[in-house]
């Protein structure tokens, strides 16, 4: 059996009937979008070294649900 090994690079976020998402990027930076007060915009928030699994589960009262992995190549 072979690994694969998956990083974290995306969680849904919802919440009365709105969703909102995070992304991690390459770096390890945390992106923010709502497509309600940021548009089409993402707002940068902080690395995600420095973030608790409580705090990525859940954000604002909003329950995680969906988590999106990647494949490392």
């Amino acid at each position: 059996m072979t690994s694969v090994l998956a990083t974290l690079r995306g969680i849904i976020y919802g919440g009365q009937a709105h969703f909102t998402a995070r992304f991690v990027g390459r770096d390890g930076t945390l992106w923010f979008h709502d497509g309600i007060t940021t548009g089409s915009n993402c707002i940068e928030e902080v690395n995600e070294s420095a973030l608790t699994d409580r705090v990525v589960l859940n954000r604002c009262g909003e329950k995680t649900v969906a988590a999106i992995y990647a494949r490392e190549l």
